[in-house]
């Protein structure tokens, strides 16, 4: 039973359904709860610069929260990009997102916008240096969750995003297994310090970039091995995506050993096994 999406986003940035149209999807699918987790600002990209007004935004959450009582929770989140301003007070939790490069002369260049714009940071930054170009994305995700301490760690391994469709790196190549192990053992360590969880990921799926949800088995084998808890998420942009490949994630994450995930339940994020 999915009971909630905790990374949903809506016309407050991306997205492509108001906050109602979001709530009453999930009443539809019979959810418990509803997280909503519009995109920190981020006026440096015009092509999604994120939520413009914060207090706007907590306050249509609330009234939406008070309007919905008793049919659905509704929780007040935010996916908190490493290189925006600390968010305001307010919110019941953030996912801690890198979607961007380590800025140069104050110019941002997207992880996640194309498989060209991709392309072209590793040549023009990177001089085709792809392990250094990882390392740096890597490295911001390590800081982002040491610095911030972030509920959710968001899409651990979003570099990945395009190379299923427009294959640039062998995930197989063991200096990349070993820096993309590495930071996600410091991400696990981090979090254990103030119960933390990593996000399962389907988003790149609805996008249709993807087959699989992130991170990569490799690594879903690694948050095993460690006991991190984990928890299935869709970065929802529209109605029709709250549940997108669920029920095939939970069925990948039973083949790795997972007996249960994290959920967004009544409010809190509790343990649901696959079986409740």
């Amino acid at each position: 039973m999915f009971y909630s999406n905790a990374h949903t986003h809506s016309t407050w940035c991306d997205g492509k359904n108001t906050l109602e149209e979001m709530a009453q999807a999930a009443i539809d699918l019979g959810f418990t709860d509803l997280g909503f987790t519009c995109h920190s600002p981020a006026l440096f990209d015009p092509s999604c610069p994120g939520v413009s007004n914060e207090v706007d935004y907590q306050q249509a959450l609330r009234d939406l929260k008070e309007k919905l009582a008793g049919q659905l929770n509704i929780s007040l989140g935010l996916e908190w990009d490493y290189y925006s301003a600390d968010p305001i007070d307010g919110y019941d939790y953030t996912v801690g997102s890198v979607h961007y490069f380590p800025p140069r002369q104050g110019i941002f260049r997207s992880v996640d916008e194309s498989p060209e714009s991709l392309m072209k940071t590793l040549d023009e930054w990177y001089q085709g240096d792809q392990m250094l170009m990882i390392r740096d994305f890597y490295d911001t995700v390590v800081k982002h969750i040491h610095q911030n301490h972030s509920k959710i760690v968001g899409h651990f391994d979003l570099i990945t995003k395009f190379n299923e469709k427009n294959p640039w790196l062998d995930e197989d190549n063991a200096e990349y297994q070993a820096i993309a192990s590495k930071a996600l053992n410091d991400v696990i360590d981090i979090i254990k310090t103030y119960d933390g969880m990593v996000e399962i990921n389907t988003g790149a799926i609805s996008r249709n970039w993807r087959t699989t949800p992130y991170p990569s088995p490799f690594l879903l084998r690694q948050l095993k091995e460690r006991e991190c808890p984990v928890i299935i998420t869709s970065d929802s942009h529209e109605t029709t995506t709250l549940t997108c490949h669920f029920p095939e994630t939970v069925e990948l994450l039973k083949s790795i050993g997972f007996t249960e995930t994290m959920q967004l339940k009544n409010g809190i994020f509790q343990p649901i096994p696959f079986d409740q």
